[in-house]
């Protein structure tokens, strides 16, 4: 999944205040570690879609990360839960106070500008590449998916609309390309958090131990719920709303720790060795997982993990401010929009090469995968995405908060 959200550009016209709880200089969250766990949980989910290279020069990373690898799909999960906090962080003062049409407008402006010209043009890309390989290939096939996209009027519709995942219980070809999914249910998170800020608001002063519990519990069906998990089998309908509610309300609770995170008198230097150490143990965790199944249960330590990077500091939080880590944050969405189209085209034309791709030549087009992923990530968010957002943004007045 990737993640479009980010805290606003500052404005001239827009007064905040700071949390009196996270006065600067103490445990005020840091959106910079986060910005870098975007591009690592970016990173995990691409390396997770391109197991179809599993054969080529990439072999050696596949042995060594398997299971870790296997499991990429938890990469949407942490997705969601930074997401969850980070628009908790940036908009609860803003929206929890009491529910104005004005400012849930401007919120929810904000991330259709963000979210919507990069995706509408991939849908753009796809509906063409699908009029070309439906030309040859059944539409299930061309796809890469076990169930078919809906390529009718109205699927465009819904696509654009960024409302195609409503409408089944199944993410299996809910979008037209497979990962498009998650940006319909964020795009619901979004519509529902100006509602949800008005509770979380008045939750603001709960203490951090008590907000981190509720972190965890409220991931637990999530958590539970799936394939060789206690409860249920298989794909579950509408799991998919239970992922994207359980780890955004998540997310958000974990932003409510850190806010009181003072009443605990942490050592931001002891965050850090706590983020290292719960990543580290999510990496074993997984690795002796196995499979993805059992590998779910991960999912638990997400937000901890979230919260103790947010307050982390010294040697971490300087290497996680390395300038490629932060790029690679603000660009994930668009990484994550464009890294798919590539790896079809490398599925087709390597399953085309006439008399078969030779050893040599599947390696080509495997590293011209890689390469052009990257570059295309580069123009997506470069040209597209961050212009788009701001032409968008700069449409409609910002409205005044007042300190």
């Amino acid at each position: 999944m990737f993640s479009v959200m980010s805290p606003p550009h500052s404005q001239a016209t827009t007064k905040t205040t700071r949390p009196k709880s996270t006065p600067a200089g103490s445990s005020q969250a840091d959106i910079g570690t986060l910005t870098a766990l975007r591009f690592i949980a970016a990173l995990w989910v691409v390396l997770f879609h391109l197991q179809a290279l599993r054969q080529t020069f990439l072999a050696p990373v596949y042995d060594l990360f398997g299971p870790v690898i296997a499991n990429g799909d938890l990469g949407v999960d942490v997705f969601f839960v930074l997401s969850g906090f980070i628009i908790t962080y940036t908009y609860l003062d803003r929206l929890g106070p009491q529910f104005r049409w004005r400012a849930a407008g401007d919120f929810v402006w904000a991330r259709f500008a963000r979210m919507w010209p990069a995706f509408a043009l991939v849908v753009g890309v796809l509906g063409l590449w699908f009029v070309y390989g439906t030309a040859q290939e059944n539409a299930s096939t061309w796809s890469l998916q076990t169930q078919t996209p809906d390529l009718s009027p109205w699927g465009l519709a819904k696509q654009l609309l960024m409302v195609h995942l409503w409408f089944q219980p199944t993410t299996d070809g809910a979008s037209w390309f497979g990962p498009g999914w998650t940006v319909s249910a964020e795009w619901l998170a979004y519509l529902a958090f100006p509602l949800l800020a008005l509770p979380l608001f008045r939750l603001r002063t709960l203490h951090p131990l008590a907000a981190l519990a509720a972190s965890i519990v409220v991931l637990l069906p999530t958590a539970a719920w799936g394939p060789d998990l206690p409860v249920g089998s298989g794909d579950q309908p509408f799991h998919w709303l239970l992922r994207i509610a359980c780890c955004f309300t998540s997310g958000a609770f974990a932003c409510l720790a850190t806010r009181n995170a003072d009443h605990l008198k942490l050592n931001p230097a002891l965050a850090g060795r706590g983020a290292v150490l719960v990543g580290t143990a999510v990496v074993v965790f997984l690795a002796l997982a196995g499979k993805p199944g059992p590998g779910r249960l991960a999912v638990l330590a997400f937000p901890l993990l979230v919260a103790l990077l947010s307050l982390a500091r010294g040697r971490l939080n300087a290497a996680l401010s390395a300038r490629w880590l932060q790029y690679g944050g603000r660009s994930s969405y668009s990484l994550y929009l464009v890294h798919m189209f590539f790896i079809y085209l490398f599925y087709w034309i390597n399953r085309d090469w006439p008399a078969g791709a030779a050893p040599l030549m599947t390696n080509l087009l495997a590293a011209a995968c890689l390469l052009e992923i990257a570059f295309g990530t580069w123009v997506m968010f470069k040209f597209v995405e961050e212009p788009a957002r701001k032409r968008l943004r700069s449409m409609v007045p910002r409205p005044v908060y007042a300190s």
